[in-house]
């Protein structure tokens, strides 16, 4: 029942109009549609934030710190590791040869009036730079330059000095490896120099030499 807002008498439910005095009845009826339109849609309201929020939780769930990364960022073995636990890499930074030979390089040297050896012994100058510097911080000379420059204003000295250094630097780098092979400078002054009187003794030395090289560089190519 409705109460005349006029003369406070009671009027039908759906009535507009008091039968007694003729005014208006202003239904509640509206309002309580109304009431209830909201109350459904603060339903969905509250069903759809709780899902969104179930939504998050799950994607974020799995993105804790440690627990889970983005495909892609998985750790690499050896590299992306957690502070004081980085390790450097076992292999060397290059490949280096290990099968130069002396007969061919001899033979090719005639054939390119001594090029191709000027090449190779350039090489071999970087090669035994690489394996030994950073153990005994000596550098051996470039060879072009001494070659072309420091031998030929030296007379010849300037190459004995640094056949002698760099002979003495891949024999301690053996020994250092636990390498047994006899090669020092004293190899050099032996069969180069010394052997020169039987002829046959410089090309001993080369033998010995390149053998030590290749050597060398062998063990460089396994374990750095």
């Amino acid at each position: 029942m409705l109460i005349c807002p006029k003369c406070k008498n009671q009027v039908a439910d759906n009535s507009r109009f008091c039968p007694y005095c003729g005014a208006t009845v202003e239904t509640s009826a509206p309002q309580a549609d109304a009431d209830k339109t909201v109350g459904v849609g603060s339903q969905w309201q509250n069903a759809y934030a709780g899902q969104q929020q179930n939504q998050y939780q799950q994607q974020n769930q799995y993105q804790q710190p440690g627990q889970y990364q983005q495909a892609g960022q998985y750790q690499q073995p050896g590299q992306y590791q957690q502070p004081g636990q980085y390790q450097q890499p076992t292999m060397p930074v290059a490949q280096l040869e290990t099968n130069r030979s002396f007969i061919k390089t001899l033979l090719l040297s005639l054939i390119t009036f001594g090029i191709y050896g000027l090449i190779v012994y350039a090489h071999i100058t970087d090669d035994v730079n690489l394996v030994c510097t950073r153990y005994d911080n000596k550098k051996s000379m470039n060879y072009y330059l001494l070659f072309f420059l420091v031998g030929p204003l030296t007379c010849g000295i300037g190459m004995i000095v640094w056949m002698h250094n760099i002979c003495n630097r891949i024999g301690n780098e053996l020994k250092r490896r636990g390498i047994a092979m006899d090669f020092s400078a004293s190899t050099f002054w032996l069969w180069n120099v010394l052997g020169s009187l039987i002829i046959v003794g410089p090309f001993i030395f080369a033998y010995k030499f390149f053998k030590a090289v290749n050597t060398l560089n062998d063990s460089f190519n396994r374990i750095g």
